[in-house]
């Protein structure tokens, strides 16, 4: 099946689909089975039974699209003004299908040789009248699905077709024919220059040479704000000497998903030019074992002069990730720093595979990363930050630091503590994709759309929609607004109500008023 490119204006030869509901006007024999398709093809049109319209948002749609292109027995084209509810106007539609079709549609890496399935059929999009607006989420909605694609499939390849050296070069390569990112690829010496000893030791086993890849977008020169993002990039992980048994090292070539997501989103931005500073920082070895791979004891100086004893060299992921934040903090002068990473187990235990989790510095910078996951519909979960989980850390007798502690059991706590302590004090946001970043052996490329809102720090206001405010579930239909400003908002609206308050303290009477005014 080939991907959504346009949004038709005229109708074509396929058989025109539409949205039916409980409630509606039926034709004849349709069956109400949910997303049952009953087709009427001497007027070559087919209805797909959705259930309650109130209850039809943008969660629905996207997965009835995936399922769509997934198993269509035919070709369809969509009329997207039927889908429209009062919890998804049609911008919505158009960003929910066309990321949801794209997604499933996808060709990913694939070296089978004997015949496979493939879907002849095809999807198109049937919208008579396009306002500008439309037309810009469905572009932005091609951007970010493309991203996404990118990050997934980059996931999905073997790790011995994609080595450190090749990840980089693949970036090297992609990256120049966008002229606003600027490229820039750090190799052994460099590293050795800089004292990233931590990621040194991690690649101390590994017949290819370690990377930094680092990628910046300057689209604000004129601001000293900038946003920097840390992926780790682990292309396998055998565990090194405290190996990994060998059920749970299968589905290790997915430990570079941070990488493949930062990069996805660089180029996500490149494309959509937000008037914003990003960078991206991508830390590429793989942790395997020869005659000279680090030992378990052993100590060694990060980039920013604190030691760090390896307790358990199958925690490597805060070793990379630790200098390159370091590097970001001070290097790069990020004011925001957030990193993303296939990191502990425990994230995997206590959330599952349902949401990503998310540590944040400050309540300010996590509601702006909430209300970022909330545009791009990502599940993110806050998880506690605190310094008690810091403890089994500083229990090294040698060093400042230990990469891990059997003392400590929410493993995942104390790994989002160990990396703070190289950040610089920058407000920082770690997430631990364990859980999200696959499912079933296939690639996610999940959080690409979250960051790229968080880049832009923007966030929605339905205002002019014409969707219900109150319902709607498209979160960025209409106008952005920063959401420092949405968050001031909110603040002075509490400041009001807490005045308020204490002003129908005064008399009951008036507290009774009061309360019954604010009931209506």
């Amino acid at each position: 099946m080939e991907l959504i490119k346009e949004i038709e204006t005229s109708r074509n030869s396929s058989v025109l689909l539409k949205a039916i509901f409980e409630g509606d006007d039926a034709p004849t024999l349709l069956v109400k089975k949910q997303s049952q398709i009953t087709e009427y093809l001497k007027e070559n049109v087919a209805y797909v039974y959705l259930g309650k319209k109130s209850e039809f948002g943008y969660k629905d749609a996207y997965e009835f699209a995936r399922d769509l292109a997934e198993n269509c027995a035919r070709s369809y084209q969509l009329d997207l003004t039927t889908f429209v509810t009062e919890k998804l106007c049609i911008k919505g539609v158009v960003d929910a299908f066309t990321k949801g079709i794209n997604f499933s549609a996808f060709q990913y890496y694939n070296l089978k040789t004997f015949t496979k399935r493939v879907n002849e059929n095809s999807l198109s999009f049937y919208l008579e009248n396009i306002s500008q607006d439309v037309l810009n989420v469905f572009k932005k909605a091609l951007i970010l699905v493309d991203a996404q694609n990118f990050a997934r499939n980059l996931g999905v390849t073997p790790p011995n077709e994609l080595n450190s050296e090749q990840l980089a070069e693949i970036i090297r390569k992609d990256f120049k024919k966008y002229h606003n990112l600027k490229v820039k690829v750090l190799e052994r010496k460099q590293i050795e220059l800089l004292g990233m000893d931590l990621l040194l030791s991690v690649n101390k086993g590994s017949v290819y040479e370690p990377r930094v890849v680092i990628i910046e977008y300057k689209g604000n020169p004129s601001s000293q704000e900038k946003t920097v993002l840390v992926g780790k990039g682990i292309t396998f992980d055998s565990g090194g000497y405290s190996l990994k048994p060998p059920k749970f090292m299968l589905g290790m070539k997915y430990d570079m998903s941070g990488s493949a997501i930062v990069a996805a989103v660089m180029k996500a931005i490149a494309q959509l030019k937000p008037n914003k500073n990003v960078s991206a920082i991508m830390c590429i070895t793989d942790n395997r074992i020869n005659g000279d791979a680090s030992l378990p004891d052993s100590v060694y100086t990060s980039m920013s002069g604190k030691t760090v004893e390896v307790n358990n060299t199958d925690a490597e992921g805060r070793l990379v990730l630790a200098d390159r934040l370091y590097y970001g903090a001070t290097k790069l002068n990020a004011t925001r720093l957030i990193d993303t990473a296939t990191l502990t187990g425990t994230m995997l235990t206590a959330l599952g595979q349902t949401y990503s989790g998310i540590y944040a510095t400050s309540c300010k910078i996590w509601h702006q990363f909430e209300d970022a996951a909330k545009i791009a519909h990502e599940k993110v979960w806050r998880m506690p930050l605190h310094e008690d989980f810091n403890k089994t850390n500083k229990e090294s007798l040698v060093a400042d630091l230990n990469n891990y502690s059997n003392n400590e059991k929410s493993d995942c706590n104390t790994a989002a503590m160990f990396l703070k302590e190289f950040t610089n004090n920058v407000p920082y946001i770690h997430c631990d994709v364990a859980g999200t970043a696959d499912k079933k052996g296939m690639g996610l490329g999940i959080l690409v759309s979250t960051f790229v809102e968080f880049g832009k720090s923007q966030q929605r206001n339905c205002e002019s929609c014409e969707c219900d405010e109150q319902k709607c579930e498209t979160k960025n239909c209409n106008i952005e607004e920063s959401t420092t400003k949405i968050v001031k908002a909110k603040k002075s609206t509490a400041k009001k109500a807490t005045t308020k308050k204490t002003t129908t303290r005064k008399t009951a009477s008036k507290t009774k008023s009061t309360k019954s005014k604010a009931r209506k």
